[in-house]
């Protein structure tokens, strides 16, 4: 369980360094989900690897408990995180975003915490890749939506640039498969 628990912590920490230095950043509003899918889908094989080769042993109502609950802490730390953004147009027109000093507390509570209740249950830190991968993805939705509330009409041209650069990412990749 060392050698997982020792991946999920330094990916963890990779990730956690890259998306906050992102999230303070400004940028512009998008809703690409790929990514953070990908990270659920690592997380949840982290965790299936815990159960299957690591032996992790956790009766079925400690899951629906930590589960539950750590799903719902996921859930309100990236509401919290994404209300905590500020939104503007910038001078092309495009919705802009950027965390602040209340992004990073939010950030560190809701990790700390997190951690430290992985700790008490499974002894280690297997479950934070998938918490991660949840947490990002409904606070990419929530700052979406938010975004989309305050400025419905300039949305349309961060959605248009999000298909134009979806569509020219797939030609780049039919071509070189060509």
């Amino acid at each position: 369980m060392q050698n997982l628990d020792l991946t999920n912590l330094v990916l963890g920490a990779w990730l956690l360094f890259v998306v906050i230095k992102r999230q303070l950043a400004p940028k512009v509003v998008r809703f690409k989900m790929e990514f953070f899918v990908l990270v659920t889908l690592l997380g949840a094989a982290s965790i299936g690897d815990a159960f299957n080769k690591q032996h992790l042993q956790i009766s079925p109502s400690q899951v629906v408990v930590f589960g539950g609950l750590s799903l719902a802490s996921a859930i309100i730390f990236a509401l919290l995180r994404a209300w905590s953004y500020r939104f503007w147009v910038d001078d092309n027109g495009l919705v802009m975003r950027q965390g602040n000093w209340l992004t990073l507390v939010w950030w560190v509570v809701g990790i700390a915490g997190h951690l430290g209740v992985d700790r008490l249950w499974t002894g280690s830190s297997v479950t934070l890749l998938l918490y991660l991968g949840i947490t990002l993805l409904v606070q990419r939705g929530c700052v979406w939506w938010l975004a989309s509330r305050k400025y419905p009409t300039e949305m349309r041209a961060n959605a248009e640039l999000q298909a134009e650069r979806h569509h020219d990412r797939s030609s780049r990749r039919k071509r070189r498969r060509e």
